[in-house]
């Protein structure tokens, strides 16, 4: 994969890691100063260099599972002919930025989750990154805007179960700007236009003084790459003057989506391209020629223009509901596939009069940007807010907490934070539950929102606001959706302790619990994940 690296003894001293969509790109920062793409042979697909600065190396992300019960990732799925196949994850990003539940089918019969597929992916490649260079100095994943709380630290203990000792995170929304070169000055913005696969987005992004950069304001299209694919295919066919229906029809369609790639690449380069494909009813050779000219008119034909001004016109409006001003970008820097078109960097650019649009990093801008700036670090060994057990005072009938964690504590822990007994609520009671609740900090606050009023035996009653106000502030159930049940056999009896409970942080922000039952004398949890922490 690096031996090149090795040979000119240029040792990578950190990774940036832009697992998108469609591909994952990891971009090599050396102690010299270069830059380069990390290849992996099999894997990776080479694109051509379009911009003097080197080829890109992209991972398609897809993984598929044969019969064999192994799983094959990346570029070795196309060539197998399998991205199409039942057992073959694809859109992995979104299905984990949607948290969403579905399943994949493997050809074994088992059935995997996306957030599986997705650690199959990135723990291979990591694995093959540390094993050919040894020497890399941390890893820095560019984090978009809309991931939820977990997925980052998600992403690290891949990483760290791989070999990777350091992990930090940059946003992509300033992953980008890096990666261009472009520094944002306070009170300055830029427009970020990224049409990958699936997706058209646009984000306005602000440099807020303190708070750094963020978006301001996004909006996202349905209209990414597969729908600028399936536009030309259509163009190539009506150049191809072969007249079809039917079945017959659809085949020719394949055939020509099947040459769409190469007409991205070669029209960067020229204002025409040749495209010759096979007529998969006679066999013959097709020869298509189709100009920069053919495909403004295609893409107009197709609506684009019209979904750039929508969705631009609905980041803006976002952004004025935030409070933001309308002021103009001082920069326009495109990412993804679709932003290698000429067509399509010539549509943006009229959005745009005057103002300078990049598009010379289409698929390494966040890579390049997250291996070249500093990374994100605050306090990343300690946990923000406090957490605590609810348990019912049956003397004096209210709710109270018993802290296992506050804010401040260091991850991973060197030992126990904390060590309770829980007992039944009921005679018979076979399953009990430990509801850990989030008690959020707010720094910035003059007074505090509630007073915490401890007794002697370690509970804790709060007191401060009514139930209706400010209500960001109580107490939130936070494994509700993911219980934390422990069985009892034979039933517990009530106020009769039960089980001891012990608790750890792990290195993953990870509160885990260790659980006996007093009664059996049986470890019935063993470090067993109880929330994710924050």
């Amino acid at each position: 994969m690096m031996d090149r690296y090795a040979q000119d003894s240029k040792p990578a001293t950190c990774i940036g890691i832009d697992f998108g969509t469609g591909s994952l790109v990891c971009g090599c920062a050396l102690q010299d100063g270069d830059y380069k793409t990390l290849s992996f042979p099999g894997w990776s697909q080479e694109i051509p260099d379009l911009n003097g600065s080197g080829p890109v190396h992209r991972i398609p992300v897809l993984v598929h599972y044969p019969d064999s019960g192994d799983h094959a990732i990346g570029d070795e799925v196309l060539r197998a002919g399998c991205r199409d196949h039942p057992a073959t994850a694809r859109w992995i990003r979104n299905y984990l930025l949607k948290e969403s539940t579905a399943q994949i089918s493997t050809g074994t019969g088992r059935r995997i989750t996306f957030r599986d597929a997705a650690a199959d992916l990135l723990g291979t490649v990591f694995a093959r990154a540390v094993q050919e260079c040894p020497d890399t100095g941390y890893v820095v994943f560019a984090i978009p805007d809309d991931a939820p709380s977990w997925y980052a630290v998600w992403l690290s203990s891949i990483a760290h179960t791989a070999g990777i000792e350091s992990c930090h995170t940059i946003d992509e929304c300033a992953a980008v700007p890096a990666g261009y070169g472009l520094t944002v000055e306070e009170g300055q913005s830029c427009i970020l236009v990224s049409i990958d696969e699936n997706d058209l987005a646009i984000s306005l992004v602000r440099n807020n003084g303190s708070r750094g950069l963020g978006v301001a304001g996004t909006s996202r299209e349905d209209t990414g790459c597969r729908a600028l694919d399936g536009w030309i295919a259509q163009e190539i066919v009506a150049k191809s003057r072969v007249r079809y229906t039917g079945t017959r029809a659809q085949k020719l369609y394949d055939a020509a989506l099947a040459s769409v790639g190469d007409v991205y690449y070669q029209l960067a380069r020229g204002d025409e391209v040749s495209i010759d494909f096979t007529d998969p009813v006679t066999s013959l050779i097709i020869s298509v020629r189709l100009t920069t000219d053919d495909i403004t008119h295609c893409i107009a034909e197709c609506g684009l223009p019209f979904i750039l001004d929508q969705a631009l016109g609905h980041a803006r409006a976002v952004a004025r509901t935030q409070g933001y001003p309308n002021d103009p970008p001082i920069a326009v820097l495109m990412t993804g596939r679709g932003s290698v078109i000429p067509a399509v960097q010539a549509l943006v650019q009229q959005q745009f009069p005057g103002i300078p649009v990049r598009c010379d990093h289409p698929f390494d801008a966040i890579a390049r940007g997250a291996a070249t700036s500093s990374p994100r670090t605050p306090r990343a060994d300690r946990i923000k807010n406090h957490y605590a057990l609810q348990y019912w005072d049956p003397t004096e009938r209210e709710h109270r907490y018993r802290f296992l964690v506050r804010s401040g504590a260091r991850y991973p822990s060197a030992g126990q934070v904390a060590r309770i007994t829980i007992s039944a609520a009921y005679d018979g009671q076979t399953r009990l539950g430990i509801p850990l609740y989030e008690l959020r900090t707010a720094p910035e606050a003059t007074a505090p929102d509630l007073e915490l009023v401890s007794d002697p035996a370690g509970g804790i009653r709060l007191a401060g606001p009514p139930e209706d106000t400010n209500g960001g502030s109580r107490p939130v159930l936070m494994n509700g959706r993911t219980p934390t049940l422990l069985t009892a056999d034979p039933p517990a009896l009530k106020g009769e302790p039960r089980f001891e409970l012990t608790f750890v942080l792990d290195r993953e922000r990870r509160l885990c619990v260790t659980a006996r039952d007093l009664m059996t004398g049986l470890l019935v949890k063993r470090e067993a994940p109880v929330h994710q922490l924050t």
